[in-house]
């Protein structure tokens, strides 16, 4: 009985197979690659950034036409709302949201079933078989098919689904609290860049009326020169002090325009028109002491709370590693379908077959890498402990902070009341003095210079007690929704509203306030439309 057996490749033939293979490599790597040189993408780049440009020129002017334009004065709670909306730092870090739905989706996998597919072709040089009484017999085909779906089912993984079921709902807390920080941060940014823009306004005004009283005295110098009771040098001097203060009050105008930009930014507006504020620079004691503070933050920073969250996952991953130790158990079944017969191999048509099972893989050794693996997992859990305290220090340090900060603006407050009312009751007798002969145009400079400090440093001791309030607010967490807590955009207590975020804390009813300004209007209209 002769057997015929699979032929043998020559090693000739074996150089052609090879030559053959390598052709087809370079033949990819040109298709793929491309003939290309760095010049090549240098112009490609161009282009897009050109095009870019053009399209951003296209959508500013479309965005300018349905973007939000405030009319009327403009109230903080509205600011607020506006940056809640449009503020895209804040839109991009929500995002984080949808990250997180898709890890907790993801994490199902480690669950649910998986089905896998595949199809193969092969293709025999020749059949082999053998010859009875002068008859050759074959077996096999030269074609061959086949076909197979896959279901694995896990079972156990030493713990290791567990804990990616629990990461996945940890991850999806921990982008709450990401989101929750940085619409703290939106909130104190806008509120920030209002108040700045309210000193500002202020500050323009001192030195408006600086100029305009000014003004005035050079206007009665020039009288009096007129008839003879002063001279050219008191013109002059005049002149001067009214150049001097018109300079000041140019700058603070400057600022004003800086800083309405930074608020229209915030905000997420644009706004070609002027934009008018309705909140002032107020000034109210706060009461609170420093345990109740810290008490406060510890219960709501976001920071500690992504701090206590991130400790939790890295605790999961700790369990994963050490899952390792353990066997993996997955339920399995194949259903295939294959040409020839899987069950005949004379048979050159379709038959079908399956299996079923349970298997078991267990890594009884793996070298050092488990132990590795797991090792550098324990010693980043400790690293996130050292980190959660770290960050438990830094909060107390900042409450203690703006604690002191907000008693040093006080009475800087306070020190600065008495300093005005001095400082106008100079001005007024120097000017009653200069009518009467008593006091010269110097000293009447000087109490005019001495009040537009006094009133500037005034307007700054309200804002830095302001900004020292918003300070408390942000060191305790609660510059926005509390932990836990969901709020729509009207119901965030107002930045620097110290007390009545305490009470909402504390879950008492806060009083209306009579003296609080009218919300603003805000509407969406054409620029172009006449007011």
């Amino acid at each position: 009985m002769k057997v015929h057996t699979m032929r043998r490749v020559e090693p000739r033939q074996n150089d052609t197979l090879l030559f053959i293979l390598a052709a087809a490599g370079l033949l990819m790597m040109l298709l793929f690659g491309g003939c290309v040189d760095k010049d090549t993408f240098y112009e490609d780049v161009r282009f897009s950034r050109t095009t870019a440009y053009t399209d951003w020129s296209k959508a500013q002017s479309i965005e300018r036409q349905n973007k939000t334009q405030i009319a009327g004065k403009l109230a903080m709670q509205d600011a607020l709302k506006l940056a809640i909306l449009n503020n895209n730092e804040l839109m991009a870090v929500v995002q984080q949201r949808e990250i997180a739905k898709g890890k907790v989706v993801e994490s199902y996998s480690a669950v649910l079933p998986s089905v896998t597919g595949n199809a193969g072709y092969n293709r025999n040089d020749e059949v082999g078989g053998f010859e009875v009484g002068g008859q050759r017999i074959t077996m096999g085909e030269l074609d061959n098919y086949s076909a197979a779906l896959k279901v694995k089912q896990p079972i156990y993984r030493g713990g290791a689904i567990g804990a990616a079921l629990r990461a996945a709902k940890l991850y999806e807390l921990l982008s709450d609290e990401q989101v929750r920080a940085q619409l703290q941060m939106t909130l104190y940014e806008t509120a920030s860049a209002y108040y700045n823009t309210l000193l500002a306004q202020e500050l323009f005004k001192v030195n408006e009326d600086a100029v305009r009283s000014a003004e005035s005295q050079l206007a009665d110098i020039k009288a009096k020169r007129g008839q003879g009771m002063a001279s050219e040098f008191d013109v002059l001097r005049a002149e001067v002090s009214v150049s001097n203060f018109r300079a000041e009050m140019i700058q603070q105008k400057n600022r004003v325009s800086v800083f309405k930009t930074k608020l229209l930014k915030a905000m997420g507006v644009i706004q070609s028109e002027s934009l008018d504020l309705a909140d002032t620079l107020a000034y109210a004691k706060a009461s609170l002491n420093l345990d109740e503070a810290v008490k406060i933050a510890y219960e709501n920073r976001a920071d500690l709370y992504l701090s206590e969250y991130e400790l939790r996952l890295q605790k999961e991953a700790v369990t994963v590693a050490k899952s390792e130790y353990w066997p993996e158990i997955n339920g399995v079944f194949t259903q295939g379908w294959s040409r020839p017969d899987p069950h005949s191999a004379m048979l050159d048509q379709w038959g079908d077959f399956w299996t079923t099972g349970v298997v078991l893989e267990w890594p009884l050794f793996s070298g050092l890498g488990r132990e590795g693996r797991i090792m550098q997992e324990k010693a980043r859990y400790r690293q996130k402990q050292y980190l959660l305290k770290n960050v438990e220090q830094k909060v107390f340090l900042e409450v203690q902070q703006a604690m002191l900060s907000l008693q040093d603006a006080e009475e800087f407050v306070d020190s600065q009341k008495l300093n005005l009312s001095r400082a106008g009751e100079g001005l007024r007798l120097a000017e009653v003095g200069f009518r009467e002969g008593v006091n010269t145009q110097v000293e009447i400079n000087d109490a005019r210079a001495a009040l537009t400090l006094a009133s500037g440093l005034y307007y700054q001791s309200l804002y830095q007690h302001t900004m020292a309030r918003l300070n408390v607010q942000l060191a305790m967490g609660i510059l926005g929704p509390k932990a836990g807590q969901k709020q729509s955009a009207s119901e965030i207590v107002r930045p620097g509203d110290l007390e009545g975020s305490i009470h909402a804390i504390r879950l008492q009813a806060m009083p209306a306030d009579p003296n609080q300004p009218q919300p603003s209007q805000i509407v969406t209209k054409d620029p172009n439309e006449q007011s």
